[in-house]
């Protein structure tokens, strides 16, 4: 009984400043000459751009991401964060708004339904021939990597879901097959750091400990 009251406690204050923050990004965003949305951002805000989060991470962990993909010059404040829960209330953006969409290490905690429902509602904010960056792990080489599967489902490394919290890990071939059914005109994969929008700072991810040829996967979707 207590722990149930203190769940709706806390999902009401949630909603409560998911909606103010919202109500924040409706007049906010017209101050920016490009609008650059940054999901999943964590303690890695970024100046001038949209840093979307479930919270707010203080700045003294700023430092996890070291000086070279987290110099002063490019850190944002308190005021570039926006709390908002996407799912439950959508972007408060026009259609054809958005210039540049980026984030690494996101997409795969989201599962199958709402990667899709992600998908859309970028693409609708986006301008005709804007670039949505993502960088996200590639089940096939994590999996090919630690996993023996001739001793059966025992042999199956499950890392990838309960280590790293991941719900709906994706391939090439299911990203393209998502991203194209969705609506995006083009998804072109490269390697880090080779993004075609020139807005895109430093790739953090993968980590030295997930690092390997094809570990994550690179790709510039188009609108």
């Amino acid at each position: 009984m207590i722990k149930s009251t203190i769940n709706i406690i806390q999902n009401f204050i949630a909603s409560y400043y998911q909606k103010k923050e919202y109500r924040r990004l409706t007049y906010s965003y017209k101050k920016y000459d490009k609008i650059k949305l940054h999901f999943g951002c964590g303690p890695r805000i970024l100046k001038g751009w949209i840093n979307i989060d479930l919270y707010y991470e203080p700045n003294y962990k700023n430092y996890y991401y070291g000086q070279k993909y987290y110099p002063k010059n490019i850190r944002g404040s308190r005021e570039d964060f926006y709390m908002i829960n996407i799912f439950k209330i959508g972007l408060p953006l026009p259609d054809n708004s958005v210039d540049v969409i980026f984030h690494e290490d996101f997409i795969e905690h989201l599962d199958q339904k709402e990667q899709f429902q992600f998908l859309a509602e970028t693409l609708r904010v986006m301008k005709k021939g804007a670039i949505h960056r993502i960088n996200t792990p590639n089940l096939l080489i994590a999996l090919e990597k630690k996993s023996n599967f001739s001793k059966g489902m025992n042999g199956v490394c499950l890392d990838e879901w309960l280590r790293w919290g991941h719900k709906n890990i994706l391939t090439f071939a299911s990203l393209k097959e998502m991203a194209t059914v969705v609506g995006y005109s083009r998804i072109l994969f490269n390697e880090r750091n080779e993004s075609i929008s020139k807005c895109i700072p430093l790739e953090y991810r993968p980590a030295s400990d997930r690092s390997s040829k094809n570990g994550n996967i690179f790709a510039d979707l188009i609108k």
